[in-house]
Order: structure tokens, then sequence, then C-alpha cells
């Protein structure tokens, strides 16, 4: 048998068995580099794109892009927006931590809140007694 200068055991395979410099354990795994579908999500969302509105051109990011349209939609009575838009509302508030220890509210943005809330609740209701709700 051949002399070892060391103990094998668990963590010390020997030193024949060893993966050699270069050359990996998990030869199909994942590619050095690869972007997971949250990243790369996050990413096409930031993305900037060049915009008319209002005659003007402005840079605005996709996500902006999108929440705008969602916004306007909305107000403009699709239901389907709406719907979204209230969802959207409820998962923020649910994941945004108590806000004890961030900056408060300001009494100004709570009315506007409330009024937009109460509006949406009315228009449901509205919609709801007409049976037009989709």
């Amino acid at each position: 048998m051949t002399e070892r200068s060391y103990s094998v055991g668990y963590g010390k395979p020997p030193k024949h068995t060893r993966f050699k410099p270069g050359q990996s354990g998990n030869p199909r795994g994942k590619v050095k580099g690869r972007k997971n579908v949250a990243t790369e999500l996050v990413e096409e969302l930031s993305e900037r794109v060049v915009v008319t509105e209002n005659g003007r051109k402005k840079t605005l990011s996709k996500q902006t892009l999108i929440l705008k349209r969602m916004v306007s939609d909305a107000a403009q009575g699709d239901a389907r927006a709406r719907d979204q838009l209230l969802k959207l509302i409820g998962a923020i508030e649910q994941a945004t931590p108590d806000t004890t220890d961030s900056a408060p509210q300001s009494a100004e943005d709570a009315k506007i809140l409330e009024r937009f809330r109460a509006r949406l609740v009315e228009e449901i209701k509205t919609e709801d007694s007409k049976g037009r709700r989709s």
C-alpha cells in the first residue's frame, strides 16, 4: 500500500480522487454569470425608453410606463385595470413594514389616498348594482 502523509476521512479524500485544478465537480451545473428570472425582470423593468408625453420627449423606465398606463386605464373606467391596481395597492400595503420606523405620512397624502380608495370602492358598488362588473 502507498504511504499517506495525512489521514483520510470525512472532508479529506485521497489525493488521487480529488478534483484537479480547473476541473468542476458539477460540469453540467449553472453557467457562471447566468442570471435568475427575478434579476432579469428587474433589469428589464428598469430599462429606460424615450416616450413623448404632452408633446415633450421624456426618458422613463418601463416600470414607470406600465404603472402610468395601469393607473390611466383604471381612471378611464377599465374594470380589469382597476382590479389589478387595487390588488397591487393591497400587496404593497401588506408588504410594507410597519411605518413606525419610517417617515410619517403627511396628512395631505393620507387624505388623498383615502379619497382615492373611497372613489374606487364607490365605483365598484355602482358597477355591482348595475350588473356591469367584469
